[in-house]
């Protein structure tokens, strides 16, 4: 019976029935302009098979064919978010498919990052004009952490030969030496806050550490995380994803923090050169007092911000239980990242205040 099956395999495929699956079209995508939207006729309708939608003529800005006007068809039926809405002047990108000697183009999303490079030119502009040479150097700074962070780190993630903990702290860590004396210098004040940052991120690691694993966190709170999860990188360990998240989204608040402190703590040892360590303690407790209610409402505030739309689904459930919805892993996870971070903040205060008293006594 098997020597059969073979034979009728081998039979079948010698003869055509049977052949491998024929291979998915390139998709090229390509800038381009809308020129023209206007409705189908019915000779349209035909040829596209379909009844509801609108023609778009797009001038192509990119690729081999730049310079040259397509049609395509644009389904819309005011029933789904995400539907693609065009007009005249609108800049898209265009998939670029070519099937059996023939090219079909499709309005694939709007295109967006123009006006990013736009957004961003005018915070370095900003930066330049009213920072001067420390605005320059934050340039710098920031240009460094997100080369450290998407060149180093994210590598490091996909390879998935280190233990994600260790890894975000080193990197937390470098961001904040890099940081620190770039802007600032090299001095007490800027080792002081240093070490505050250090050890702010680090209270901050180990309370969202914690979280992670007493509340059973998954990290697979985002479509792209689940996305993720299921087809691309199964092998990546997600909770570590989400504790580097917590602890990267804390780093910038706390940097800031310490630094303020640790500014203030050697202004006043400059003006009181006799003053004792106890009253400079309590001088950089008291700035980061006033800090502390405006920094955490901030961090408070950013992570609610991103949250919004979560937000207005909880609203929209009035007849859900309660119960249920607050212990969902999308909610408790929010909740987690921000109260971590700002707790990690916090502690920085009186911890830079400290050691900067300690460092300024010893001279």
């Amino acid at each position: 019976m098997r020597k059969l099956l073979v034979i009728i395999v081998i039979m079948l495929l010698s003869t055509g029935v049977l052949q491998a699956a024929p291979a998915v079209p390139p998709v090229v995508y390509e800038k381009g302009v809308v020129v023209f939207v206007g409705p189908l006729d019915q000779t349209m309708q035909k040829q596209y098979h379909m009844a509801q939608g609108e023609l778009v003529s797009i001038q192509l800005t990119s690729g081999p064919e730049t310079g040259k006007v397509v049609d395509t068809f644009n389904f819309v039926s005011d029933r789904s978010a995400y539907e693609i809405r065009v007009k005249p002047g609108d800049k898209v990108i265009v998939a670029v498919t070519s099937d059996l000697g023939r090219t079909s183009y499709h309005v694939s999303d709007f295109d967006r990052f123009d006006y990013v490079y736009v957004l961003g030119g005018l915070f370095v502009l900003a930066l330049v004009v009213f920072g001067g040479v420390v605005g320059a150097k934050s340039v710098l700074v920031i240009a460094f952490a997100m080369l450290l962070i998407f060149k180093f780190f994210i590598d490091q993630v996909m390879v998935n030969l280190y233990s994600l903990t260790l890894l975000t702290l080193v990197v937390s860590a470098i961001i904040a030496v890099v940081t620190q004396v770039v802007v600032s210098g090299v001095s007490k004040k800027t080792l002081a806050a240093i070490l505050g940052t250090v050890g702010g991120v680090a209270i901050a690691g180990i309370l969202s550490m914690l979280s992670v694993k007493l509340m059973h966190l998954t990290g697979l709170d985002s479509e792209e995380a689940m996305l993720l999860k299921a087809s691309m990188l199964a092998q990546i360990d997600f909770q570590g994803v989400l504790f580097a998240g917590m602890v990267f989204g804390s780093l910038g608040a706390v940097m800031d923090v310490t630094i303020s402190i640790a500014s203030a703590v050697y202004e006043v040892r400059s003006v009181h050169p006799t003053i004792g360590f106890k009253e400079l303690v309590r001088a950089g407790m008291n700035v980061g007092r006033d800090i502390m209610g405006t920094t955490s409402i901030t961090l408070i505030l950013a992570y609610a911000g991103t949250s919004l739309p979560l937000m207005l689904l909880i609203a929209s459930q009035q007849n859900a239980p309660m119960l249920k919805i607050l212990n969902l892993n999308l909610i408790v996870t929010e909740f987690a990242r921000a109260l971590t971070g700002s707790i990690g903040l916090v502690c920085a205060i009186p911890l830079t205040a400290v050691i900067t008293a300690m460092l300024l006594k010893r001279d």
